[in-house]
């Protein structure tokens, strides 16, 4: 079905294959992964525009009002090679207390955004503080769910997956965010929202 798809409309489409019990992505970008449902037609169509805007990341300019220390830079570099080069979807960063890991991690998503890497990113934080020093730094509208970038506690987002609605029903697709962010990424956050980490299929960057 792929290949005679492929040849009418010059492009590959994304393959799911589900047994009913667990469902499986082809991307022809990453290996074959499992996700926690297909995705909505508007997540396949950002998936797609995405993957026909995104360009290399080689050699990235970072914003030095951002994060203008050398080793800032060297941080953001590292990431952004393990995402292009090495075609990974993880990423942990960790840097000292008071180095600047929030606003590396800005500069970061300032990066991923421009080469087309991401469109819709979330940051999660188990402490409020945490999720206001990060909206400080990137922010459209205040508590607006549909704004590319969302900041929230696990605990909030837990509920969110579920509740939250637009016209054109769940709001919070598995596919909906090309990038998450976890602040103070331990095995003990991992351990007690695993379901979130498991729910979204998207990029994935630890803080700690």
């Amino acid at each position: 079905y792929a290949d005679l798809i492929e040849k009418q409309q010059g492009r590959r489409p994304v393959l799911f294959l589900t047994n009913g019990f667990d469902t499986r992505i082809i991307d022809n970008q990453y290996p074959e992964r499992k996700v926690a449902s297909v995705y909505s037609k508007r997540d396949l169509e950002k998936l797609f525009n995405l993957y026909g805007m995104r360009t290399s990341l080689d050699h990235v300019n970072v914003d030095a009002n951002i994060a203008g220390r050398y080793y800032q830079k060297v941080a953001i570099q590292a990431v952004c090679d393990s995402f292009d080069a090495k075609n990974r979807r993880k990423a942990l960063l960790v840097m000292a207390t008071g180095s600047g890991k929030t606003r590396t991690v800005i500069a970061l998503c300032k990066v991923l955004l421009e080469h087309g890497w991401a469109k819709n990113i979330l940051f999660l934080a188990d402490r409020n503080s945490l999720v206001t020093q990060a909206k400080r730094n990137l922010c459209e509208e205040k508590d607006n769910l549909q704004a590319h970038c969302v900041f929230s506690t696990y605990q909030t987002m837990m509920n969110c997956i579920d509740s939250a609605q637009d016209e054109e029903g769940k709001l919070f697709t598995c596919g909906h965010f090309d990038l998450l962010i976890c602040d103070e990424a331990h095995r003990s956050i991992y351990n007690k929202y695993r379901d979130i980490f498991t729910y979204f299929d998207t990029l994935l960057i630890g803080l700690t």
